[in-house]
């Protein structure tokens, strides 16, 4: 997929990586005239507060300047039988802002400690950017759509799929199958045992605050669900929180012991907290289980890149599990698949990213 980078010559609308360098997308169209598209979203974190966002924005993940000609994109459209076409229209969203493609601020940020030196957070832009171009490049024959990407980019496939969905219905006359699969993005509101660390749900609503994150056409968050959260309103930027107001058919796929959420969130390797943080994640995604039109397959592998292809739940693939779902052959419960055991299969799984418990690093990975 080649790069396009967009021009800013909208002033303060124009897309912008935090560095203020332009924002752009991959593109590979199908070679065989497919009008079956997939929008993949790059994830990697947030930036937690100014310093944070000044250090990413000398990287890939916060800059356009450090990005390559072109990379590759995996189609997501399902077919039967358990496999990925693997032919489709692909765009792959590199991830520029920070905040899961959420934030506006018409006007440079400044960063405290750091004189003359300004962020752009411009990811709403930049998102809606991305689908235009897309639009001006075939997306409106489409009869086939979904949108998906791992960790911070799974995040933003529940912020986002029914913007996209809204879109397709304006502009995509023929497009009658729309899908979200994110990737562990489903990052709970808990509590943690790491007293020098915030907690996560209080790193997030620094950054719904600092990105300045804003409700409706405008804005990347869904109305409905500020409403319900009206006093803690950035708990709209949170996956269990938004779960009751997201449209658009999703499956998920997820670790009920994420390894970035043990360590960042929960913040010990304890095994009974552990234990118990697979519980809550269960909890949590209560709310998911109670859309019929959902699917998921929450493993115990203790992974946060985790490999579905080679991972099984209920004693099927991941995959197929999924493409099951993706094609209708299932639905409603049988399409919750859950693995209730202890972490990896409580030792039965014995894949290499799989991590053992014991032997997680103590240190908290700073993302």
């Amino acid at each position: 997929a080649a790069l396009t980078l967009f021009p800013q010559d909208a002033g303060g609308e124009s897309p912008a990586c935090l560095d203020g360098s332009p924002y752009g997308a991959f593109l590979r169209l199908s070679s065989k005239n497919s009008t079956k598209w997939t929008i993949f979203i790059e994830g990697g974190g947030w930036c937690f507060d100014e310093n944070d966002c000044f250090g990413r924005s000398k990287t890939g993940l916060g800059s356009s300047k450090f990005w390559p000609r072109e990379m590759g994109c995996p189609c997501w459209n399902a077919i039967e039988g358990g496999g990925l076409d693997p032919d489709c229209n692909c765009m792959y969203l590199k991830y520029g802002d920070g905040a899961s493609f959420s934030g506006f601020r018409a006007q440079p940020w400044p960063v405290p400690g750091h004189e003359g030196v300004e962020l752009y957070f411009r990811g709403i832009k930049n998102l809606d950017a991305s689908i235009d171009f897309a639009f001006a490049n075939g997306l409106g024959s489409a009869t086939e759509f979904v949108l998906t990407g791992p960790s911070a980019g799974g995040l933003s496939t529940f912020l986002h799929i029914d913007r996209f969905a809204a879109r397709l219905a304006k502009e995509a006359p023929w497009c009658a199958h729309i899908r979200a699969a994110p990737e562990v993005g489903y990052f709970l509101d808990h509590a943690g045992f790491a007293p020098r660390i915030r907690s996560y749900t209080a790193r997030m609503k620094y950054v719904y605050n600092m990105q300045n994150l804003t409700f409706g056409p405008e804005g990347a968050l869904n109305p409905k669900c500020q409403v319900a959260f009206a006093e803690e309103p950035h708990l709209c930027f949170m996956s269990p929180h938004m779960q009751a107001f997201i449209k658009t058919p999703f499956f998920m796929l997820n670790s009920k012991y994420d390894s970035w959420q043990l360590s960042n969130e929960l913040g010990t390797h304890d095994r009974a907290k552990v234990l118990q943080y697979g519980i809550d994640f269960l909890d949590q995604f209560g709310p998911v289980r109670a859309k019929v039109e959902n699917g998921a397959a929450i493993t115990s592998c203790v992974c946060h890149q985790c490999d579905w292809h080679a991972l099984e739940v209920d004693g099927r693939s991941t995959m197929t599990l999924y493409a099951d779902w993706y094609t209708g052959k299932t639905s409603g419960s049988d399409s919750i698949h859950v693995d209730n055991r202890g972490p990896n299969g409580d030792g039965a799984i014995t894949l290499k990213f799989c991590n053992r418990v014991q032997d997680m690093s103590a240190d908290l990975i700073q993302v």
